[in-house]
């Protein structure tokens, strides 16, 4: 992992939001995290969205399986059982991830009643979270409530490009910063996976 992501895996703050460029590393970096954590402290669960669902197939769902698959490789299932329909994970302690939308009114009511067999919706990855809105978040957000054990916490972590002045995550996070919301900001500079063709195809870009 890189190491510019140990401060922001250690946090428990109840909002991340990670903004980076292209080739940061911070999309694979929570993948990588979320599947540590749901190994390690049962009775989480995690939800990936993306403002269409259908996208999550090859972006939060590939990132997970892939992450699953380079740790554990033809032993993965004796881990995890991977599904692709619907799209799903489940740890062999019973944590899982599933993955939704928002992109209408239906999939915003699914969100509303989601439920596990083992444990509460305790974790939210928003990928590209510039897509959705700010209502979106809203009831997102609303998910997260009750009481936990000992020891757990909510959090929602946001990943995205860098955002223009005018959106209401800029407004929301960066303007005013609650107690409790841990920014964090990447580049590729920051990637040290990332190979030489990539860097310098980065460097004349930013020329």
């Amino acid at each position: 992992m890189n190491a510019c992501f140990a401060e922001v895996d250690e946090s428990k703050e109840r909002y991340i939001v990670m903004k980076g460029s292209a080739g940061s590393g911070k999309s694979v970096d929570t993948a990588i995290h979320y599947i540590l954590r749901l190994m390690s402290d049962k009775g989480r669960n995690l939800v990936c969205i993306r403002k269409s669902d259908i996208t999550n197939r090859d972006s939060t769902y590939a990132e997970l399986t892939g992450v699953v698959y380079r740790m554990f490789g033809d032993k993965a299932e004796l881990y995890w059982n991977i599904k692709q329909s619907p799209l799903q994970l489940t740890c062999i302690n019973g944590n899982q991830i599933i993955f939704r939308g928002v992109n209408d009114e239906k999939q915003r009511e699914k969100l509303k009643s989601i439920t596990f067999q083992k444990g509460k919706l305790t974790d939210v990855w928003i990928e590209e979270a510039t897509e959705i809105t700010q209502a979106d978040f809203e009831i997102i957000d609303d998910r997260l409530r009750g009481e936990l054990p000992e020891g757990q916490f909510y959090q929602i972590r946001c990943t995205f490009n860098p955002v223009n002045k005018n959106h209401w995550i800029k407004k929301a996070f960066f303007d005013t910063p609650g107690k409790n919301v841990f920014i964090h900001h990447s580049t590729y500079l920051d990637n040290t996976f990332i190979d030489e063709a990539y860097h310098q195809r980065m460097e004349r870009r930013k020329e």
